[in-house]
């Protein structure tokens, strides 16, 4: 008898907990219940080129996405591309993207290959020297859509 009473115990509380989870969760059937969190792609995309115009090529293109971050947590958000021949850079789709991110986001650009295509001084762009241009509309739930973030910059050369 006591284990008959004991299974019926968990078995009614285990249906009550079923229910209070559910019903924790927002009204059932009258919207969607979305767990998650709010996301956006980004691409970087941009050109570096000296005083004169010309692009310059090696140039370590570091993109992270909150700069206010303490150092160890930028480690493994940022991004790292190069340029190529003609100064030119592009990653398709960044590793971390967030619909605010965005306009927090910081460009780094450090000439890291000596001498070998002129040595140039370390530019960081953030906020409004970004363009971001939302190029795909979100579903209105966690996705908000894809951005391009354009990052131009022109060096200055060491003296």
């Amino acid at each position: 008898m006591k284990a008959a009473l004991g299974k019926g115990w968990k078995w009614l509380l285990g249906l009550l907990m079923g229910l209070l989870g559910f019903t924790g969760c927002g009204k059932l059937g009258i919207f969607r219940v979305e767990y998650g969190c709010p996301h956006a792609d980004f691409k970087l995309v941009g050109d570096v080129k000296d005083a004169k115009g010309k692009g310059i090529e090696g140039v370590r293109v570091v993109f992270t996405p909150y700069p206010e971050a303490p150092e160890e947590q930028q480690k493994w958000e940022s991004d790292t591309l190069y340029s190529d021949s003609q100064g030119h850079f592009a990653q398709e789709r960044l590793k971390h993207g967030w619909p605010d991110g965005a306009g927090k986001a910081a460009v780094k650009f450090e000439d890291v290959d000596g001498a070998d295509h002129g040595a140039f001084k370390t530019k960081v762009l953030t906020g409004s020297e970004l363009t971001v241009t939302q190029t795909k509309k979100g579903d209105k739930h966690w996705y908000s859509g894809e951005y391009t973030i354009q990052a131009d910059a022109v060096l200055e050369e060491e003296n």
